[in-house]
This record gives C-alpha cells, sequence and structure tokens, in this order.
C-alpha cells in the first residue's frame, strides 16, 4: 500500500514539474514493479494534459471539495499552540511554492478521481488512493490541515498523510510517512490510529509529534500530553504506552525488531531497537525542541551532520552532498529561527571547521 501511494506522490510531483531525475527514474522503477498501476498513471496523465476533456462542474466539485480539508494559516488555535508563528513567517516565495504545490495536487487528485469514475481504475489499492484523501508536502514548504473530525494535524516538509472516504464514520485511520504533530479530537469511541512503516500508534485525544521519514534510521513518538499506545508493526506484542513529554525511538530496520527486543531506558544507547526517554525542553516552560518545527525552528539537538544535512534538505528543498566520512559524524546542536540556509550553514560552519560551496540548489560541504 505503501508503494501505491510513492507511486501517485512521485506522479503528482511529474506532472507538476518538480520531480528531479531521481524522482523520475523512482517512479518509473516502481511502475515496473507494480504493472497493474501502469495503464492508471498513463490514464492520469492523459487527463492532466488534456484537461479540457474533463467536465469543468465534476473537476470544480471535487477540487473544491478537497480544498475544504486544507487548512491554511488562519486556522482556529489548539489547544496547545496559540499559533504556528513560523507558518507566518514564511518568505512569500517559500509560500509561492508550497501554495503552488498544494493546489496542482489537489488538481491532480481531481484527475486521479476523474480516471476512477470513468472506469479507468480497476484495482482495488489504486482505487483506494484515487478515492480516498491523499496530502503531501514537498520539501521547503509544510501544511497544515484538519481532519473531517477536527483533529488538526501540522505537517512537515517532504512528508505526507492518507485516510479514506469514511475517516471517522466507524473508525479514525491515516497513515504517515515523514513527520506530523497531531492534536487529536477526543472520542472514546474511536481510537485514532497513525499508521508508519515501523510503528502503529494509538490514541483517544492527545497532542503528540511523529517522526518516520523512510531514508532516516529511527521512528520518533513524542507525547507532548494525553496517552498514546505505541505497537511494533513486527510485533504486535510490543505495545508500548507512553506518558506526557515521553519519546519512544524505534529502529526502522526491520530485520532489528523481533520478537525479544528489549525496551532500552537509555537515550544515549542509540543503537538499541527501543529507546524511552524524555522530550528535550531547551528552557524551562518551553514547548520541546521535537515540535518546534511547527513553529518553524529549525532544530539540531545532538545531531550528526549526516542528520543535519537531511533536516536542510528537506527544510529549504536543496541537495547536500558531504564530502569526508569522518565530517558525517560530527554533532551539531542550535536553533534556528526563520533563518536563511546561508545564515544556517555559515553558523554550522563556525562550530563545525568546515567549508561548503552552494551551487543553485545544491549544497556540498567538504573539510
Amino acid at each position: 500500500m505503501m508503494e501505491h501511494e510513492k507511486i501517485w506522490h512521485l506522479l503528482i510531483l511529474k506532472l507538476s514539474g518538480d520531480a528531479t531525475g531521481e524522482e523520475l527514474a523512482e517512479l518509473n522503477a516502481l511502475i515496473r514493479q507494480h504493472p497493474e498501476l501502469a495503464a492508471q498513471a498513463a490514464s492520469v496523465e492523459a487527463v492532466w494534459k488534456g484537461k479540457g476533456d474533463v467536465e469543468e462542474e465534476h473537476t470544480d466539485e471535487l477540487f473544491n471539495r478537497h480544498l475544504q480539508r486544507l487548512s491554511d494559516d488562519t486556522a482556529k488555535d489548539t489547544p496547545f499552540f496559540h499559533r504556528a508563528e513560523g507558518f507566518e513567517k514564511d518568505s512569500r516565495s517559500r509560500r509561492r511554492a508550497g501554495l503552488r504545490w498544494v493546489l496542482g495536487a489537489t488538481a491532480i487528485a481531481a484527475c486521479l478521481a476523474v480516471v476512477f469514475l470513468r472506469g479507468g481504475v480497476k484495482s482495488g489499492a489504486a482505487a483506494a488512493s484515487a478515492t480516498g484523501n491523499f496530502v503531501s508536502t514537498k520539501n521547503g514548504s509544510k501544511s497544515k490541515l484538519q481532519l473531517p473530525d477536527g483533529t488538526q494535524v501540522w505537517l512537515n516538509s517532504g512528508s505526507n498523510i492518507s485516510y479514506d472516504n469514511g475517516f471517522g464514520e466507524r473508525t479514525r485511520e491515516v497513515r504517515l510517512t515523514g513527520e506530523a504533530f497531531f492534536d487529536v479530537a477526543k472520542d472514546n469511541a474511536r481510537p485514532f490510529i497513525i499508521h508508519t512503516a515501523t510503528v502503529d500508534v494509538t490514541v483517544l485525544g492527545t497532542a503528540f509529534n511523529v517522526r518516520s521519514y523512510p531514508e532516516e534510521k529511527i521512528t520518533e513518538t513524542s507525547l507532548i500530553r494525553g496517552a498514546v499506545e505505541v505497537t511494533l508493526k513486527t510485533s504486535a506484542d510490543k505495545k508500548i504506552l507512553l506518558k506526557p513529554n515521553e519519546k519512544l525511538i524505534v529502529s526502522n530496520d526491520s530485520a532489528a525488531v523481533s520478537s525479544d527486543s528489549v525496551l532500552v531506558r537509555d537515550v544515549h544507547r542509540k543503537a538499541a531497537v527501543m529507546t524511552l526517554t524524555q522530550v528535550h525542553h531547551l528552557n524551562k516552560d518551553s514547548v520541546p525542541s521535537e515540535v518546534l518545527w511547527t513553529k518553524n525552528k529549525l532544530v539540531f539537538d545532538g545531531e550528526t551532520l549526516s542528520e543535519v544535512a537531511l533536516k536542510l534538505e528537506r527544510w529549504y528543498g536543496v541537495k547536500v552532498i558531504i564530502q569526508g566520512e569522518e565530517l558525517k559524524n560530527t554533532e551539531f546542536s542550535g536553533v534556528f529561527d526563520d533563518d536563511n540556509l546561508t545564515e544556517v550553514l555559515y553558523a554550522l560552519q563556525l562550530s563545525g571547521g568546515f567549508k561548503y560551496v552552494i551551487k543553485r540548489n545544491e549544497v556540498i560541504i567538504i573539510p
């Protein structure tokens, strides 16, 4: 299912003109692995390229219905966050890029629905993608949305969330790739479940952050208030109940997660399959560092340069290349409030002793 969603995500990038060469190659490879979706993808491209063939009344209805699911920076305040300040501070160019991405994804979602309604989609999995809801953010942008049950979701850069049209009727389940902060509307009769590649998180009503990027080595669940239960995908009997201000770190290496895995209560045991620790407050009464991204603050908390590079790529929409293996393991800490890429790199350079070169959308870091 995750690969099917990845195909639609990459197809959106391709049709909106934002796909890189690597992403186009990945899309082609995935379609070869799933030939049952090749015809549907071709149909969507045909509809997209010949949008005049789509009945305007249908696309307008689908477009507006999807936009209603998306919430912008003027959405109502939540109990935990008084205002997503960082979203207001985004540069105009980043806002335009983010808006173009959301509108492009929405229009393509309408094309998917049109193909399905015309009978072009035969696969059940593809139909679920076409008739469900899929919200995605590209690198360099963020989004905020409100689910049908009132749950508010902040979606970080390079992330996506999907849920079926029947969400909230009997169950409340979403699928997440990347990072999101959830402020879940309480409903004792229908638990809220987040599915990631490594863990499932079950809640009734709470505020928490889930970080599950496929290119990273770990999945983090950070609880701000309430209670959540985390279940390992590979071991259904492994259920961890988190208390407020606790964070669970789980290895994304499926080979390492087994039924005899033990929970390690030590943040320094980075190699452990599961580590239970506390969320990090940079100063007294501050918002935990794990969710400062929702306020547009870029945080490095004892992270290696390799980990920093991944954050920079998603935050600024660039490609970061590190030359030198020793340099990759250098650790950095710091908080950047609405700083541009050059300002961040300059500050890191002062403490890390490296040099860097920026060439268009590529950053090269050298010893």
